[in-house]
């Protein structure tokens, strides 16, 4: 039995295909137990070739191309249709497994815990002027429950769980419901899907260990995006996911989060015409809510530690305080199956 599944959704990714393909050495498990499986979108650069070259050397991997281009979203919907193992990874073709990965470590975890939904791992963020971890949360492998996580994050407008390539999914799990990406939802359509599939068992596993390196030194979808269709289809995947998983949610603390999330974007002050727009598109909804600005302890510690030190990522700051939170209520636990904290990297 096939026991992972790497999915690489690929177009035109010639260029760091065979970087990605070759990065799945890093992961420790035989590779006898694992696929990878490029799912082609009709890709017109040398991508088949490089995948050809490389079949010796990998005997587990597979090159699928489909009829026509389906589009981008609907390429990750036949990755999942086409795989064949217990759980299951995304990969793209800029991106790498990382050196210091323990998947091996997560994928026994799961294995012992029908409990657990996801695996959540933190990822290697590489941008032109330097590398840092996102989204590490904890000092070591813990366990939290889903829906109390995904209920803080949620009600402050919070979407912890992109990009796909951090998270391991139980296949079966997405299968058996046929759970699919939204096509119609090209920012968020990661996020919505992994909240479902979360949900869907008690308890999430968070991984202080980077899972991949994003590589955004390269043209990407993300760095395209205008921050009015951001802002946008926040506030409907927002919509989408609290009827989906049957949470109220508290649109006066969802404002202050947008309304420092403005600040993320671009430099420039308001005159930026995406700026305006955003702000008009956050007020509007504002009204619409019957909603005014709003804080709470989690966020006033938030502010005052991104003030305290400016390189911190506020949503980092901001899922660590959530989970902290969790711990003091008892819903959070270390697991001790492996008895050591992650390793301080240095990639600077």
């Amino acid at each position: 039995m096939t026991r992972l599944t790497i999915a690489i959704p690929n177009y035109n990714g010639g260029k760091n295909l065979k970087r990605a393909i070759i990065s799945c050495r890093n992961i420790t498990i035989p590779i006898q137990e694992y696929e990878i499986i490029v799912v082609d979108n009709c890709s017109t650069d040398n991508s088949l070739n490089i995948v050809n070259e490389l079949k010796n050397e990998f005997p587990n991997l597979i090159f699928l191309q489909n009829k026509e281009n389906v589009g981008r979203i609907q390429n990750w919907n036949v990755c999942i249709e086409k795989s064949k193992g217990e759980f299951l990874i995304f990969l793209f073709s800029n991106d790498e497994i990382n050196q210091h990965n323990n998947i091996h470590e997560c994928l026994e975890i799961l294995d012992k815990n029908d409990s657990i939904s996801i695996g959540f791992s933190s990822l290697l963020k590489k941008e032109i002027e330097n590398s840092y971890i996102k989204k590490s949360f904890s000092n070591e492998i813990i366990q939290c429950q889903s829906k109390c996580f995904t209920k803080e994050c949620l009600n402050r407008g919070l979407l912890p769980f992109g990009p796909i390539q951090s998270i391991i999914y139980r296949l079966d799990d997405i299968k058996n419901d046929q759970n699919k990406f939204l096509t119609d939802m090209p920012i968020n359509a990661d996020e919505i899907f992994t909240y479902k599939e979360a949900c869907k068992r008690d308890r999430i596993l968070f991984n202080p260990n980077p899972q991949i390196t994003w590589d955004l030194t390269q043209g990407r979808f993300h760095g395209q995006m205008k921050i009015e269709d951001e802002f946008k289809e926040h506030s409907e995947t927002i919509k989408i996911i609290s009827k989906l998983i049957g949470i109220e949610v508290d649109y006066s603390l969802v404002s202050t989060y947008r309304a420092i999330n403005l600040l993320k974007f671009s430099t420039g002050n308001l005159k930026n015409s995406g700026k305006k727009e955003a702000t008009k598109h956050l007020l509007s909804k504002m009204k619409e809510s019957k909603s005014f600005f709003n804080t709470d302890k989690i966020l006033f510690k938030t502010f005052l530690k991104k003030v305290k030190n400016s390189k911190v990522d506020a949503d980092d700051i901001l899922y660590s305080e959530i989970i902290n939170k969790l711990d003091n209520k008892f819903t959070s636990q270390v697991l001790h199956i492996k008895k050591k904290k992650s390793k301080k990297f240095n990639f600077y």
